[in-house]
């Protein structure tokens, strides 16, 4: 693997937080109906991320936000899928927060676990969309979109502080 530099970054943590703050307008301005949302931080770096969306969210809504972290195996994520705790997202609004969409298999596979339960709506956001989606799954909010071969590696780098970084190699 490459050594990661300042040359290949493609988001520090400044520009990670603007597109959280997008992401979190978007997210106010599409369910402007709702009065609260069951949101899934998936993995580490989607929990981190959904931490930071729901902080800003406080700051700006009155939009109530229950937190789910996923825990998944993102090499093997079909049948993989757990919970932090149990929930009830009946009729509900679900928001599913990852890092990056690589292939949206991940994605797809919490989509089609969370069906089950019945909830009114979910939509998903990513802070890297790569553009290569070889599962059925739209990505209704993402921070940058970006065209990459299949031969790049986009990293998402979260530190001890929560402060991120993405970098492709």
């Amino acid at each position: 693997m490459k050594k990661l530099s300042e040359k290949n970054i493609i988001l520090n943590n400044l520009d990670i937080e603007k597109k959280i703050q997008r992401i979190s307008l978007q997210i106010l301005e599409d369910n402007t109906d709702e009065d609260s949302m069951v949101v899934f931080g998936i993995s580490d770096n989607g929990l981190v991320i959904a931490k930071k969306l729901i902080n800003h969210l406080n700051t700006i809504s009155n939009l109530k936000s229950n937190l789910i972290h996923v825990i998944i195996d993102k090499d093997d994520p079909i049948g993989s899928v757990k919970y932090d705790t149990k929930f009830d997202i009946n009729s509900s609004t679900v928001l599913i927060i990852d890092d990056v969409s690589q292939s949206g298999k991940t994605l797809q596979s919490v989509i089609s676990n969370l069906l089950i339960y019945k909830p009114n709506k979910i939509k998903t956001a990513v802070i890297v969309n790569r553009d290569q989606t070889l599962f059925p799954v739209k990505i209704d909010y993402s921070g940058i979109s970006l065209s990459t071969s299949v031969n790049e590696h986009v990293s998402f780098i979260s530190n001890k502080d929560n402060e991120l970084e993405v970098y492709l190699s």
